[in-house]
């Protein structure tokens, strides 16, 4: 992965850089005000045209030019003023060499060798570089289609699995995860694969960046959870559904909406409509969803039968089982357990 070189876009943010650092080291909302500044300091020529595509909401559909594509990966444009802006879709924003600023919801965070994070969407957000040595680079998730692109990645018991459950299921994903790790070759070599298979375009492999995420993010969660800080702004309020989600998931056997309207003090009816309303999931969703996935991961992890699996998830029905599991994977669970795949439909 050679990045030393300049592109055209960064050589021109580069020259409007060095006529006032102070003003490109200050997020603005967008080129408009960026320009309006440096006429102030009587700063003229920038063009009334961003050099490169900025906007205050970056949606899915401007970066997965295709519609199969669900990662893609590209390097952050170095002297890129740091314009402030929301996402649709998951970024992971990678320190490969040098340093990056990331300013997230009015903080600002400095990344070095190694360290990367992990932004939801609707956070406000930029990130900023100004050195030709920097090489920073972005991982674009669909938000979309995550639980079935990166199901794997959702059947793990951790602090990051956690994290993309409420980015799923939680309209206030107003979260970041940051790694603080050290230097890391195995992660780096990854990150140049998806670098380089994203590089070739429309003939990039959808499977093969699919690959390199999971198995990017299995590393993570295997050799970094030690380096995470996290980065959020929750209410208390906002919070009550994740943690509604959480309950469903420890008590899948036992958990009833009666039980939880009284484990988080509301009425049966109150909670009902307040997950609707928070997640736009009913209830009965969000419990299949929860049950089968967590089936689907014991099914991989265990040598328990799959009557034991049914029971622990809160089945008590074989045949309602079975045909679930077939609906929602598109296998059984036999063939699930011998391939360890299948078609979420």
């Amino acid at each position: 992965m050679n990045l030393e070189k300049l592109c055209a876009e960064e050589v021109m943010y580069k020259e409007m850089y060095q006529r006032c650092p102070r003003l490109w080291r200050q997020p603005v909302p967008d080129w408009k005000e960026l320009v309006r500044r440096c006429r102030r300091e009587g700063i003229p020529g920038l063009p009334d045209q961003a050099p490169s595509l900025m906007g205050t909401v970056l949606t899915e559909e401007e970066f997965f030019e295709q519609n199969h594509q669900e990662a893609v990966c590209f390097n952050n444009l170095r002297y890129c003023p740091p314009f402030l802006h929301r996402l649709e879709f998951i970024k992971i924003i990678y320190c490969m060499r040098g340093e990056v600023t990331v300013y997230l919801n009015d903080e600002e965070y400095r990344l070095e060798d190694g360290n990367f994070c992990i932004v939801t969407p609707g956070v406000r957000h930029t990130v900023f570089s100004c050195r030709d040595e920097d090489v920073i680079i972005n991982v674009l998730m669909r938000a979309s289609s995550f639980s079935d692109a990166f199901a794997g990645i959702l059947m793990e018991q951790n602090i990051l699995a956690d994290f993309f459950w409420k980015i799923l299921y939680t309209r206030h994903s107003n979260r970041v995860l940051i790694f603080r790790s050290g230097k890391d070759g195995k992660l780096d070599r990854w990150i140049e694969r998806m670098y380089e298979e994203s590089s070739r375009g429309k003939k990039a492999g959808n499977l093969l960046m699919k690959s390199y995420v999971m198995i990017f993010l299995g590393l993570v969660m295997r050799e970094h959870l030690k380096d995470l800080q996290t980065v959020e702004e929750l209410t208390d309020e906002v919070y009550v559904l994740p943690a509604i989600i959480q309950t469903i998931r420890d008590h899948l056997n036992s958990v009833t909406l009666s039980g939880l309207g009284e484990k988080f003090q509301m009425k049966e009816e109150e909670i009902r409509r307040y997950i609707v309303r928070e997640s736009g999931y009913t209830y009965s969703y969000l419990l299949r969803d929860l049950r089968l996935r967590r089936a689907a991961w014991l099914l991989q992890n265990t040598g328990w039968s799959a009557e034991r699996i049914m029971e622990e998830v809160g089945y008590s029905n074989t045949t309602n089982f079975y045909r679930a599991f077939k609906e929602y994977f598109g296998t059984t669970p036999s063939e699930y357990r011998r391939t360890g795949e299948g078609t979420l439909i």
